[in-house]
């Protein structure tokens, strides 16, 4: 069994305590790259993002017609669920 140098990534507190992490050259673990890489093509970038986003509302609002709900949201009653349950309800979700 090949034993393992422990490491803490640069970007965050993950480390070699999970087995399958990996690290970069600059110290960065595989989860913080991959996220950099997604959140990067989904960036916000003005009126595009904003027509983007009018259009997956739609979207979701066309597939709930006739039904009661469009959309289920999971609530953890953290910031980041208590935020998309508002942007849904601005917009008009169900």
């Amino acid at each position: 069994m090949k034993e393992h140098t422990y490491q803490i990534c640069t970007r965050c507190v993950m480390d070699t305590t999970d087995p399958d992490i990996t690290f970069n050259e600059v110290g960065e673990c595989n989860l913080c790259s991959n996220f950099l890489e997604k959140r990067a093509k989904h960036n916000y970038n003005g009126a595009e993002s904003d027509i983007k986003f009018r259009n997956i509302v739609s979207e979701i609002k066309k597939a709930g017609k006739g039904k009661e709900y469009d959309c289920v949201i999971g609530l953890s009653g953290g910031i980041d669920s208590s935020y998309a349950a508002y942007i849904a309800k601005k917009n008009g979700l169900r």
